[in-house]
């Protein structure tokens, strides 16, 4: 049997509550095992917190290194089922108290509880480089908006402005890089990398991105995978009312975003993915519906090949990818 704890994350402390009573502990080590003389000896500790970036990630390694099942709620998630119970304040100590109320409604027998992923420091110098690298990515972006919209007569700005992107192009060109050899640290990343390329429509930008995003995740089934880049299909129907399916669109938006072309690209080389494709029109589907699933489809494939640890035509001759 469970003692829930909902715990609500900040940089310095942590704000607890176990059905009983609130406390706040500091966010170390110190005060995580605090945490555990909550728990009754008959019972088993579950930990229900929001993955707040880097402040929750030591509570995460300490719950991956004395086996402490938790479960990890979007904040999007939480943040819907306070709504739902018509809690209208929000402060650290509310908070903690509505994510111990949400798993106490959950029947956790069914698997419910997630696993945590390893957080070893290579993964954690990978998350870190990829996180800046997204950074440059928005900045560049935002520089770009600032020079479309600026007045052209404005020599000065503008030169500023395309010195920014370019200094900006540069510094995520170098970092990218700088993934690429950290993933290739591992050797069996190496001959991933390798094997990822050879799907029709997949660069070496592509590649990387992919691989960094499986290594993320590396015990992630199809669905689960589907849902965490969020490519995952949402049902709107009630009575007569039938509204569009659409994906939900949670999580992994650089994915989908780094996804799009080489699945454009593959429509039109990739004998496999076209096919499903102009099936899918052939039924009546939307364009953008299948070029949605288009995308799920190139997911599932990189998916095998590093799963098989083979290239796509050996992979596909052997009936390896469905």
């Amino acid at each position: 049997m469970y003692q829930y704890i909902g715990i609500d994350i900040s940089k310095a402390t942590l704000d607890v509550y176990d059905g009983k009573k609130s406390i706040k502990v500091s966010n170390s080590a110190t005060g995580f095992k605090k945490l555990l003389k909550l728990v009754p000896k008959e019972k088993r500790a579950c930990f229900i917190f929001e993955p707040t970036g880097i402040y929750a990630h030591a509570l995460m390694e300490f719950c991956q290194h004395n086996s402490i099942e938790a479960l990890i709620v979007g904040s999007k998630e939480a943040r819907d089922y306070a709504r739902s119970i018509k809690q209208r304040s929000k402060t650290d100590k509310i908070d903690a108290e509505v994510l111990y109320r949400y798993a106490s409604q959950i029947n956790h027998e069914k698997g419910i509880v997630p696993k945590i992923p390893i957080l070893d420091s290579w993964m954690r110098r990978l998350n870190q480089r990829r996180n800046l690298y997204e950074h440059y990515q928005m900045m560049i972006q935002q520089f770009k908006n600032l020079l479309e919209s600026t007045y052209s007569g404005d020599r000065a700005l503008c030169r500023e402005l395309k010195r920014e992107i370019v200094s900006f192009t540069q510094k995520a060109e170098k970092l990218h890089k700088e993934i690429e050899a950290l993933l290739c640290e591992k050797e069996e990343n190496e001959t991933h990398l390798e094997h990822l390329q050879t799907i029709p429509g997949v660069g070496k930008k592509s590649a990387v991105t992919f691989l960094l995003e499986l290594c993320r995740y590396p015990d992630a089934t199809v669905k689960e995978m589907t849902a965490l880049m969020g490519l995952d299909p949402v049902l709107r129907e009630s009575g007569i009312f039938k509204g569009k399916t659409r994906i939900s669109k949670k999580g992994g938006k650089r994915f989908r975003q780094a996804l799009f072309l080489p699945t454009i690209i593959a429509i039109r080389h990739n004998d496999r993915i076209k096919i499903f494709y102009e099936r899918l029109i052939s039924r009546g589907k939307p364009k953008k519906v299948a070029i949605l699933a288009a995308m799920r489809k190139l997911l599932i494939i990189a998916m095998a090949l590093v799963r098989y640890k083979t290239p796509y035509q050996a992979a596909a001759e052997k009936q390896a990818i469905i």
